[in-house]
């Protein structure tokens, strides 16, 4: 483990601690909100928003563009070693950089920069708890406009055994290959009247054998907080120990906060699909299930 994560207190940070660390040198905050719109591209980079008001000293860290693979037919995926050196670096993280990242939601979009840190093998990185919400919410400064970062030599140590791939996952449905698929997307409401006809699909299949932990169950209901992780380990309980864990949702977005909290409740293998049911659902061959959660 890169000895500078012990500089973090734990991969989850409160404010209070963000807000006695702020402006320390060595420590970079990027906010990585992204925006779920009904018409494509669907996912927007919050970056108007982060120019009106972010925490002081924030970067931006853009998901959709910057820290994907132009070149996939996919939506979300994972950025190449090379663009990912690069992205990183341009955003200011050096081999002792400490990053906190926040979002305007719960953490789903910052736990994908997480994912993505520590899968390029930098450890010293947070997801801040409550991120932009309880930040201003408890009254504490925001900056507008945006921060210019400091380029820096970003050192990638790649742990590909963070992701999954379609050939993995199917090996763990048809040849008994033995890993927990753990599905993340959301519950389907019982009014689906607004939703967009490829949404509802998408929240009422599964992969054949998957677990469910729709990652807004996660959330303190109401707060853009975390539950405890007592309580999140609760949610988590259907997912075996000791066995590896898949974790997917739609797109590999937002799969990454289940993995995080996995991680945190001491499961030792857990990785992202990345591709997802976007992938999944495009091979006519690969089995569906529909879904169905226990109330």
């Amino acid at each position: 483990m890169n000895s500078q994560s012990a500089l973090l207190p734990a991969s989850l940070v409160t404010t209070g601690w963000l807000a006695q660390h702020l402006g320390e040198p060595d420590l970079l905050v990027l906010d990585a909100s992204v925006q779920m719109v009904p018409t494509p591209p669907h996912r927007v980079p919050m970056r108007e928003a982060y120019r009106e008001a972010h925490l002081p000293g924030a970067v931006f860290a853009d998901l959709v563009n910057d820290l994907s693979d132009p070149d996939s037919p996919l939506a979300i995926t994972r950025p190449s070693a090379h663009r990912a050196t690069t992205v990183f670096g341009q955003l200011g993280i050096g081999p002792r950089t400490r990053v906190v990242a926040y979002d305007c939601e719960f953490g789903q979009y910052a736990a994908r920069l997480w994912w993505l840190l520590k899968s390029a093998g930098h450890d010293a990185v947070a997801v801040l708890d409550g991120g932009l919400r309880k930040w201003t919410g408890e009254g504490r400064a925001v900056e507008s406009g945006e921060v210019e970062p400091v380029p820096a030599a970003f050192a990638a140590s790649p742990r590909p055994g963070m992701w999954a791939d379609k050939q993995q996952v199917m090996a763990v449905v048809r040849d008994g290959v033995q890993a927990t698929l753990v599905n993340a997307v959301p519950e389907l409401p019982a009014d689906t009247s607004l939703l967009p006809e490829e949404a509802v699909r998408v929240m009422s299949t599964t992969i054949p054998g998957s677990v469910n932990v729709p990652y807004p169950s996660l959330a303190q209901p109401g707060t853009s907080m975390l539950r405890a992780s007592e309580d999140r380990a609760q949610f988590l309980a259907s997912v075996t120990r000791g066995r590896p864990a898949i974790v997917y949702c739609n797109s590999g977005l937002n799969a990454p906060l289940v993995g995080f909290s996995l991680l945190a409740a001491g499961h030792d293998e857990v990785m992202v699909y990345d591709g997802s049911l976007e992938e999944w659902l495009g091979d006519p061959h690969a089995p569906v299930e529909r879904r169905t959660i226990p109330g």
